[in-house]
């Protein structure tokens, strides 16, 4: 038997929109809520190292769930990253 927690999957998204990067980032659908933040973290990395920026940076994480073909935002999330 499927309960509707089995069919809930969570994804997180980060909009850049400092640095002169107006981009949006998205993780995929995951589990678990700190899978999707993981992510996402690592992706900002990626982007940031690829346009050259190092140091210390504060992203907003918006965490949503999936359920039944709907979405809806369940957290957000400051994280502190450190881009070497």
């Amino acid at each position: 038997m499927i309960t509707s927690q089995d069919s809930k999957k969570y994804y997180a998204v980060s909009k850049l929109d400092s640095l002169d990067l107006e981009k949006n980032v998205q993780s995929g659908y995951h589990e678990h809520v700190s899978s999707a933040i993981d992510e996402i973290s690592k992706n900002v990395k990626d982007i940031l190292r690829s346009q050259g920026y190092s140091g210390k940076f504060e992203i907003f994480v918006e965490v949503y769930a999936k359920e039944n073909g709907k979405s809806r935002l369940i957290q957000t999330v400051k994280l502190k990253i450190n881009v070497n």
